[in-house]
């Protein structure tokens, strides 16, 4: 069964429903009511349909979070960006807390992050 799609299942369960509903009376003469296993049914297929509306929204709402994150993170990362530019323009660049700054800066340039110098804290 898991390998039949959502909208088959919504599908296959609408049309036993229906097929039910149609033969209720043929089922009840032979000794089974089909009216609970009818609601049943329909009450299952409103709340799936509910769920997914559920999802979408939060699928949605995810979506935004990480728009919003990544917002957050490209701006912090120009201001820490802009700070290595600020230190370096204060004290000159030959001082060893802007040639830590551009070392770490060139590492993570590279891809890959490299501990931190000594003069800057882990």
């Amino acid at each position: 069964m898991s390998d039949i799609s959502d909208t088959d299942k919504k599908s296959f369960i609408d049309e036993v429903t229906a097929a039910l509903g149609a033969n209720a009376a043929d089922l009840t003469a032979k000794g089974w009511d089909p009216a609970q296993r009818i609601t049943n049914l329909q009450n299952g297929i409103t709340s799936v349909t509910n769920d997914e509306g559920i999802v979408a929204q939060l699928d949605l709402a995810f979506a935004k979070a990480v728009a919003a994150r990544r917002a957050d993170l490209d701006n912090n990362y120009a201001l820490a960006s802009a700070s290595v530019s600020l230190v370096e323009g204060l004290l000159g660049k030959d001082h060893p807390l802007v040639r830590d700054l551009h070392q770490v800066r060139g590492s993570f340039s590279l891809g890959r992050p490299a501990a931190a110098p000594a003069g800057l804290p882990k």
